[in-house]
């Protein structure tokens, strides 16, 4: 048997014994559901057990957490570009750029894609409940070629990139109410994001940006000041890839700390905490964003060895692998 026939077989049983070990274990039917996945800087497409894997379209530079429409025929993702430049002292260098688009996962439409924004400094998107708006961070120093540190703020838009709006408070600063990775409610009344700090106050030169840790505000805007969203955040610290349950009931995370890392779910208001992934030799999870089925019951994510898991949410069990390439994050569950 030649090696190549060795890894087919391989890749095989391994897919076989996950939906196996998926159906014995009486969770939700998925075999409705898709996953959408990140391999090369392209969007890839399979059946939420590891069948079906095949690349959706050749595009090379999708970088990110996707999101899902509701409607399950339509995704958000964020491609990269970059341009290098000269500073008039010989100094340079190279200045990536972001922004979110949009796709029908139907691909034969001449629409098939749009921009959301186009201000080349938004990452994260993820869709309302309702299917009207795409939320994201954006960097507001990301036109700035020299640029020390980024001005991160939430925003949100119609998924036609009109009607723009930002949830950072009234009046406030350069530099203040930094938030990434934001992720609504579902039923849109509040915002949970990661926290960060500039340590140097804007225009004083240098200076480094903090990662503080979660906080929960309402959807029509920031109110507290940064020295309460400070001592909100250092409640849930080593937080990446926030994600909120459809049901609402919980906020799935990353815990980031190398001694008791792994998932987490959390209360929306903090009071309880549970442990769903274990961090372990050989399953680190990647600081991305899980990804919730449409039921509140599984998660699926991708481990820093580029393998995506499925998992039940209250971490009674295992998780199971579902993909053998080992170069693959960012899964999304479709909610159909």
């Amino acid at each position: 048997m030649t090696m190549l026939l060795r890894y087919a077989v391989f890749v095989g049983l391994t897919l076989s014994a996950a939906a196996s070990a998926w159906a014995q274990s009486g969770a939700a039917p998925v075999s409705s559901w898709q996953i959408a996945f990140l391999r090369d800087g392209n969007i890839w497409l399979m059946n939420a057990d590891g069948s079906g894997q095949r690349k959706w379209r050749t595009q090379e530079n999708i970088m990110g957490n996707l999101s899902w429409a509701p409607d399950g025929k339509r995704v958000a993702y964020v491609r990269r570009g970059e341009f290098t430049y000269s500073l008039p002292d010989g100094g340079g260098g190279t200045h990536r750029l972001y922004d979110v688009f949009a796709s029908h996962i139907d691909s034969t439409r001449d629409d098939f894609w749009w921009w959301v924004t186009f201000n080349h400094g938004s990452r994260t998107p993820e869709w309302s409940s309702d299917g009207r708006h795409i939320m994201y961070t954006r960097d507001i120093n990301a036109n700035t070629v020299d640029a020390e540190l980024p001005d991160l703020k939430i925003e949100y838009a119609a998924v036609d990139g009109s009607e723009v709006v930002s949830l950072n408070r009234q009046g406030a600063l350069p530099r203040e109410c930094q938030g990434t990775d934001p992720t609504w409610s579902p039923d849109r009344r509040q915002v949970a994001f990661i926290y960060h700090k500039a340590k140097a106050p804007s225009g004083t030169g240098g200076g480094a940006l903090e990662t503080i840790g979660l906080v929960v505000v309402s959807a029509d805007g920031i109110v507290e000041s940064d020295q309460e969203l400070e001592q909100l955040a250092r409640l849930l610290t080593d937080v990446a890839g926030p994600a909120w349950s459809p049901d609402g009931k919980w906020i799935c995370y990353v815990d980031t700390k190398r001694d008791d890392g792994g998932i987490y779910r959390v209360s929306p208001d903090g009071k309880i905490k549970e442990k769903i992934v274990a961090r372990a030799d050989r399953l680190v999870p990647y600081q991305g964003k899980p990804s919730w089925s449409p039921d509140s019951r599984l998660i699926t994510f991708a481990s820093t060895d580029g393998f995506i898991y499925l998992a039940d949410a209250d971490g009674k069990t295992p998780p199971r692998r579902v993909t053998s390439n080992g170069n693959d994050y960012f899964p999304a569950i479709s909610p159909k």
